[in-house]
């Protein structure tokens, strides 16, 4: 597998994981959420390149909102603009599925704002996303077997769990070498995006059936891969 392609195995892989720990809901509202009206230590304008302004890093903010959230992991988070300020919007998620978000003073590192956490069925009333989602469900899993179904849905499961189960530092080494490459994907023709995506299509394939140890040691090899 070329280096590229390796690349674009990851970016595929976060995107797995997301909807294996099923985050899909976090983020369905990512950017509609309202916050309350908190003040940070960085003010950004309108149309403001952030990307290099804040003065913690993602590990750090990832680190704070699991300590405001404890019996919660940091699944996902990135620099946003909320209320005019930097701040690292974290996406937390509990045993049960559950997900709420923190914010994160980019200049500070302090606790903004913890919301409440919602259930991974609160938007089985949303028709929207409920129709959305059930029809890319029923999509991947035409033609199975119940069984089939019963085993792949497992299989993803245990994606999610590895994700959940390595390291914070793993984690958030993995969120940013995502947010990476995924400019190279937007590049991309549709053409390209296309094969590239048959081709990461077959590695799950192989992928997906490993034991859920195997999964996580996967996931672990590629971060050390990324500081060689």
């Amino acid at each position: 597998m070329t280096r590229f392609a390796g690349k674009l195995a990851a970016l595929m892989l976060i995107g797995v994981l997301v909807t294996s720990v099923a985050a899909t809901p976090a983020f369905a509202d990512w950017d509609r959420t309202s916050y309350p009206a908190i003040q940070g230590t960085i003010p950004i304008a309108d149309g403001q390149d952030f990307a290099e302004l804040s003065n913690i890093s993602l590990v750090d903010a990832m680190s704070t909102a699991e300590n405001a959230v404890p019996d919660s992991k940091a699944i996902y988070g990135k620099l946003s603009v909320i209320n005019g300020y930097l701040v690292y919007k974290i996406v937390m998620m509990d045993e049960n599925r559950g997900h709420n978000k923190v914010l994160v003073d980019a200049g500070t590192g302090e606790q903004l704002y913890v919301s409440d956490v919602k259930s991974k069925d609160s938007y089985k009333n949303k028709r929207n996303f409920d129709k959305k989602h059930n029809k890319k469900m029923k999509d991947y899993f035409k033609g199975m077997t119940p069984e089939q179904v019963t085993e792949k849905k497992k299989q993803f499961k245990e994606m999610g769990d590895a994700w959940k189960s390595i390291s914070l530092q793993d984690r958030a080494a993995m969120i940013i070498h995502f947010m990476q490459i995924k400019m190279q994907w937007d590049t991309m023709s549709d053409e390209q995006k296309e094969l590239k995506k048959q081709e990461m299509k077959q590695q799950w394939k192989e992928f997906l059936p490993l034991s859920p140890e195997e999964k996580k040691q996967k996931l672990e090899d590629y971060v050390k891969s990324l500081k060689n």
